[in-house]
């Protein structure tokens, strides 16, 4: 894995170089407020907006699950439409994403016992009871298939496999798959690793910039449309648009934002989100605290705001009121989450 810039950075970005992202409003009342960082990239990868520090190191988490499937694709990972997808994807653990997952694993000729992602159950409760009903007399057990990064590692190991290379290693940071890893994030958000930790699945977990995140998925999202992109790029983009159920779940919100929008979308833990438009324009947005209320709405109205060609605007209210958290008193509507003045100020 290339060496990393010395000194490493040892923290993100402060609360005084955050901004106001969202306020909850309840009943009329100001009740929370996200603050964090958002970038908007052009599809020359140039910044056209942004808010607080985007330039701040960060750990992008899961968002970078595309990029890290091209890096599977090129060492010979054998995967097809719905199983790059899955590549991409932190999905629910259902029984259609186990058994595509586990897919990908027996064209390696392996099997779950290889994955090296935590054992779980599936994220819903109605996956957890399909489960139930369809275990033997030893009843439901949890899998490493139901691990929401099942799919990347699948695909780490269908290289590994595939490249001739050993599939016990494979997480290890000086294998060829995760050197590969490191070379396309080098290479797509135009800027150095920084710093590098271990995933919650496992994985080797870099350090980037907000800005170079979203430079990095712009690249993506615009590769079937660039005549000079890299096909792996254009088959992860593809596949995602054609397969967004493997991407997350039916009804979860990078999978509605990329069904009716057609936009690339995908969520990272602590608080990270990045879409990412047909054109190359991209958003990218961190919430300092880690939570998850200002991501969709912030990306969303942004691209909207500064890539308006490249969505279906008409489209757009349904999904935002689909996506937006809900903020309820006895279960009925009684406030939302709304933009604060940074993010509104950007619309003007």
């Amino acid at each position: 894995m290339p060496s990393s810039p010395s000194p490493q950075p040892s923290a993100t970005f402060t609360v005084g170089e955050a901004e106001e992202l969202v306020h909850v409003v309840r009943n009329g009342f100001i009740e929370s407020r996200t603050i964090g960082s958002a970038v908007v990239t052009a599809p020359d990868g140039s910044v056209l907006a942004a808010l607080g520090n985007p330039s701040a190191p960060i750990y992008p988490r899961s968002t970078l699950k595309p990029l890290q499937a091209i890096a599977s694709l090129r060492h010979g990972a054998r995967l097809v439409d719905e199983q790059i997808a899955l590549a991409c994807g932190s999905h629910r653990g259902t029984a259609r994403h186990r058994q595509t997952a586990a897919t990908i694993l027996s064209y390696a000729g392996l099997d779950e016992s290889f994955l090296q992602c935590p054992p779980a159950w599936p994220a819903d409760p109605a996956g957890v009871i399909e489960m139930a009903q369809d275990a033997g007399p030893g009843g439901p057990a949890q899998t490493p298939l139901a691990y929401n990064c099942s799919g990347k590692h699948a695909g780490f190991l269908s290289a590994a496999r595939h490249g001739g290379h050993d599939v016990g290693s494979y997480l290890d940071p000086g294998h060829p798959v995760q050197r590969e890893v490191a070379a396309v994030l080098e290479e797509y958000c135009g800027e150095p690793v920084a710093h590098w930790g271990v995933d919650g699945c496992g994985a080797p977990a870099p350090v980037l910039s907000l800005t170079g995140l979203a430079r990095g998925l712009g690249k993506v999202a615009a590769a079937p449309h660039r005549r000079h992109a890299e096909l792996h790029a254009a088959s992860v983009a593809t596949a995602m648009l054609e397969y967004p159920w493997a991407v997350h779940g039916e009804s979860n919100t990078n999978t509605v934002v990329i069904r009716e929008l057609g936009v690339i979308a995908k969520l990272g833990a602590d608080g990270v989100m990045v879409m990412a438009a047909a054109d190359g324009t991209s958003v990218a947005v961190k919430a300092l605290d880690g939570g998850t209320r200002a991501g969709n709405l912030v990306a969303l109205v942004l691209l909207a705001q500064f890539a308006p060609e490249q969505l279906d605007l008409d489209a757009l209210p349904g999904v935002l009121d689909t996506v937006a958290p809900k903020i309820l008193g006895r279960g009925t509507p009684v406030g939302r989450v709304q933009l604060a003045r940074p993010v509104v100020a950007l619309l003007d």
